[in-house]
């Protein structure tokens, strides 16, 4: 009998964060590679990509040409998508036919968000969010 492991939430985001460095390192290279292409000098300051967000620029897949590259960066971009899509699902699925001190203590536990997300997702106050929970022995 085959056993299938079911893939949480959490390490489809920890599957992300590592795509996503991935995406930054391989974005980093190729604008290396098209600076290298450019006249003139490359400063090395211009091309450090700021950590905080990745540094995949769309119009820059259609002005910097790197075959070898451009291959894996779309993989890993399609790869990103897919687990974010999972991520979607999984908690529409999980929040489909619960209560809300059910969906509250979900989302905290389970899905790892803040009060103010879980009370935009709920539709709800952040202090009910904490109230709800509060209480989240079920």
């Amino acid at each position: 009998m085959i056993s299938q492991k079911h893939m949480t939430i959490r390490e489809a985001r920890n599957e992300i964060a590592s795509l996503e460095n991935e995406l930054e390192l391989y974005a980093t290279k190729r604008q290396l590679n098209f600076e290298k292409t450019q006249p003139g000098a490359a400063k090395i300051k211009d091309i450090i990509v700021d950590s905080s967000h990745v540094g995949n620029d769309i119009f820059l897949n259609y002005t910097i040409k790197d075959e070898d590259l451009d291959v894996k960066i779309t993989g890993l971009l399609e790869s990103i998508k897919a687990y974010q899509e999972f991520i979607k699902k999984e908690i529409n699925k999980n929040l489909e036919n619960k209560r809300k001190k059910e969906k509250v203590i979900y989302l905290k536990n389970e899905c790892c968000f803040n009060w103010k997300d879980i009370s935009s997702i709920l539709g709800i106050g952040e202090k009910q969010c904490r109230r709800l929970y509060g209480r989240k022995r079920i």
